[in-house]
């Protein structure tokens, strides 16, 4: 999860991180994330999570009998809530036939997307085979990806400024650059957006 703090210049980075099995048990993670919900009641930004991360995660709380009321501490599993956006659902006005993937989107927005030769197919063959490191790797980027999309959705729907916007933007570089060198991962995400080419999309006869 990316934990980011709004001010008069933009949204500020605070946190960073995809805390696992390896180190905590399932219900523990669960139980200290609901913990978290409770504390800050934030908006949670995700793609394509109403759809898999927030029934997950209830899911996996019944099975581990787990008193986690911080699920709830706002709307979040309300479909069209301010409290909860899954940007899958919003981009796409909530219809099937606008959705895209999170890896287009980003790399069609200039980002990094995901790390090549890693996908959300492979994740439970890493787990089984004790890969879980990389797996906590992946998510983190698909965090990062996902923050970077929402803040160009905010500046596209007028809630960011442009110099907001800039500011944000260096914020989540700053934060990554000084520690890039122990998560090498995330490095892609430490240089900003490039710009899409003259005439990309466009087509001739």
């Amino acid at each position: 999860a990316l934990i980011a703090e709004s001010s008069d210049k933009g949204w500020i980075v605070r946190s960073l991180g995809a805390p696992h099995i390896g180190d905590r048990s399932e219900a523990d993670l669960i139980a200290s994330f609901a913990d978290r919900l409770n504390e800050l009641r934030p908006c949670l930004v995700s793609f394509n999570g109403s759809g898999f991360d927030l029934p997950v995660l209830r899911y996996r709380a019944m099975v581990n009998q787990l008193s986690a009321p911080g699920l709830y501490a706002r709307g979040y599993f309300k479909r069209y809530s301010d409290d909860a956006v899954d940007l899958c659902d919003v981009l796409a006005s909530f219809t099937s036939q606008g959705k895209c993937k999170l890896d287009e989107l980003s790399r069609i927005l200039g980002l990094p997307g995901k790390p090549d030769g890693v996908d959300g197919s492979k994740v439970a063959e890493y787990v089984a085979t004790g890969r879980i490191q990389e797996v906590a790797d992946y998510c983190e980027t698909d965090v990062v990806n996902t923050y970077r999309v929402w803040l160009r959705y905010e500046l596209m729907r007028g809630a960011l400024t442009a110099d907001a916007f800039e500011q944000s933007e260096r914020s989540l570089t700053d934060f990554i650059d000084a520690r890039s060198s122990d998560r090498p991962h995330l490095a892609p995400f430490a240089r900003p957006a490039s710009l899409p080419d003259e005439g990309a999309g466009s087509t001739s006869n």
